[in-house]
């Protein structure tokens, strides 16, 4: 179903995307709001380009109908999916370790295949579930050294554990309506969907959206054109082409992204463990390039 001429373009972008996001949690913590009216912002900043796009793709004729009945549904629970990722996300990142969040939050890896085989009755193969177990090996040597449980931490560890439940559950709506839309479009209305459940998110949690300082500013623009804009749009336009267990798989690359940062950035040294890890999942993603 997956199989095409050329799956290195996909695979490539969907790791650009994911390198993207990855540096998702930097602009949050500059934040100064609350965690769901972060997330409400990072939305809002985004509809306008995403607006563009959308009209580009008219200009294009990429698409038929604004608004396609049989997708409604899966664009409404994708946008509900990733409205409750966010805000579980940004508000574990401020009660835990960024490197607890970044973690759990990558589970989706673990929950995508389980999901579809419980519901969709799509079995995993055995080597995607070794690639697995070896990304998931690289992950804990890029992050073991600062990775730890402590009760103080262990609520908002379950939040990130959640995020990533709902990170899977994004992913796999996306894959199941993303065949019948153009990206700018899914990313419109999943973007616009967001945004309402957010509102009401905020609303309920008594969050405030005002006043916000320039620091705000900056978090909301990074968040809004690198992460999502650029990011997320990389990974939706993928997941035309590759399936949701390999971009679950490929979104790995978070913690990878988060160590090069701290390397380039800030002169944090790299560890050979944190290299063997960096390794380890670029291995796990190229070994099951070729079944897809």
């Amino acid at each position: 179903m997956y199989k095409t001429q050329n799956s290195f373009k996909p695979l490539l972008l969907a790791c650009l995307g994911s390198i993207l996001i990855g540096s998702s949690a930097i602009f949050v913590r500059f934040s100064e709001l609350g965690p769901v009216t972060t997330a409400f912002y990072r939305m809002l900043f985004a509809l306008p380009l995403l607006a563009l796009w959308v009209r580009w793709e008219r200009k294009k004729r990429l698409y038929s109908k604004l608004l396609p009945a049989e997708g409604r549904a899966g664009l409404m629970f994708a946008g509900l999916f990733f409205a409750l990722d966010l805000a579980l996300w940004n508000w574990a990142i401020d009660h835990t370790t960024i490197v607890n969040s970044t973690l759990f939050n990558n589970t989706a890896v673990f929950f995508v295949p389980l999901i579809l085989w419980v519901f969709f009755n799509e079995r995993p193969s055995l080597r995607f579930m070794i690639a697995i177990s070896i990304g998931s090996v690289g992950c804990f040597c890029l992050l073991g050294e600062s990775f730890s449980l402590s009760f103080k931490n262990l609520l908002g560890d379950a939040v990130a554990l959640g995020s990533g439940i709902m990170v899977a559950l994004y992913l796999i709506s996306l894959q199941r309506v993303r065949g019948g839309i153009s990206t700018g479009l899914l990313m419109f209305w999943t973007g616009l969907s967001s945004l309402l459940f957010l509102a009401i998110l905020a609303l309920v949690t008594g969050e405030s959206f005002w006043p916000f300082s320039y620091k705000d500013a900056i978090s909301f623009l990074g968040q809004a054109v690198l992460v999502h804009v650029m990011g997320q749009s990389l990974l939706a336009y993928s997941l035309g082409q590759i399936p949701a267990t390999y971009a679950a798989l490929i979104m790995f690359l978070a913690p990878v992204t988060g160590a090069v940062l701290g390397w380039i950035i800030y002169a944090e040294a790299l560890s050979s463990f944190e290299i063997l890890g960096m390794v380890l999942v670029m291995v796990s993603i190229v070994s099951v390039r070729k079944n897809f």
